[in-house]
């Protein structure tokens, strides 16, 4: 028997379509099961969104902790700078791992404010994240944010899964993270010519409606390197850089990821005023 016939009379008689052990089993009773066995699913999955939701409220506090251990050792950095670097440095090669856990497990950064410290210390793992604005300072204007908005062109109310960047056409585009070209997609539909990047820590960048491409698929890029134009191509009313952050698949708000580069280096900045904050690919 096929399995398209199997299917179809299963779903016209499910007793008949059971095995010969199962048809003892009553219509009232099957469905019984298919009830329990759907309540048990359910359960097991609650259990283990809640198993995560706990462990990073256990990770986030844990960050807090070695907040607490750095800053003492900030103290102690006063009285032996050479012993409390040493301390310090073998304090964050213990940490290391969580860091990394932690960074993979968030679903967004309303999680990131907790690794402030220890990005401070290390703000060369910021290369490797979203973290700053993937445009030039200057001749651009965020046009249209995350969210829920009537569309342009359909005049409907969609959700926006990203934010859009008004800008002259071929403004350069940056990547905002290192990673890996991972589609180079040109189309005249929906984000028209358009370049997705793979990162570090489940995280995945879009850039929409460019102009002109200047990467390919599977090449590497550094943070801030050059990677297209903006343009208007696509379902789109006008120059601008349609902007997505992807983290473990689903589409968040890049809006907190804008300033978080610059930020971690402005407060580095007021603790050593050498410090350099790179853009483009520039120290400045």
């Amino acid at each position: 028997m096929k399995v398209f016939e199997l299917t179809t009379n299963f779903w016209k008689n499910p007793i008949k379509g059971f095995p010969k052990p199962l048809k003892m089993v009553t219509r009232k009773e099957l469905w019984y099961v298919l009830f329990l066995g759907t309540a048990l699913l359910f359960y097991v999955f609650q259990r283990i969104l809640g198993n995560t939701t706990q462990q990073l409220e256990d990770n986030t506090l844990l960050m807090s902790n070695y907040n607490e251990q750095l800053k003492t050792n900030e103290v102690f950095t006063n009285k032996d700078s050479l012993i409390a670097r040493k301390e310090r440095e073998k304090l964050i090669l213990a940490i290391e791992e969580k860091i990394v856990g932690h960074l993979y497990q968030i679903p967004d950064y309303s999680y990131i404010t907790s690794l402030y410290p220890y990005l401070e210390y290390a703000p060369d793992l910021l290369a490797q994240i979203p973290s700053a604005v993937p445009l030039e300072n200057g001749d651009y204007n965020l046009s249209s944010t995350y969210g829920h908005r009537l569309h342009p062109i359909s005049k409907e109310v969609k959700k926006h899964y990203g934010i859009d960047l008004a800008a002259p056409m071929d403004k350069p585009v940056y990547a905002s993270a290192s990673g890996i070209v991972l589609k180079v997609i040109d189309s005249q539909k929906g984000y028209g010519t358009h370049i997705v990047l793979k990162h570090r820590f489940g995280f995945q960048t879009l850039y929409g409606h460019l102009n002109k491409v200047l990467v390919t698929k599977g090449q590497k890029v550094e943070q801030h390197e050059l990677i297209a134009t903006v343009g208007n191509t696509g379902a789109s009313t006008g120059y601008h850089l349609h902007y997505e952050i992807i983290k473990n698949g689903l589409k968040i708000n890049p809006i907190q990821s804008l300033d978080l580069k610059r930020n971690i280096y402005l407060r580095l900045m007021a603790l050593n005023p050498r410090t350099k904050i790179k853009k483009n690919g520039k120290d400045r």
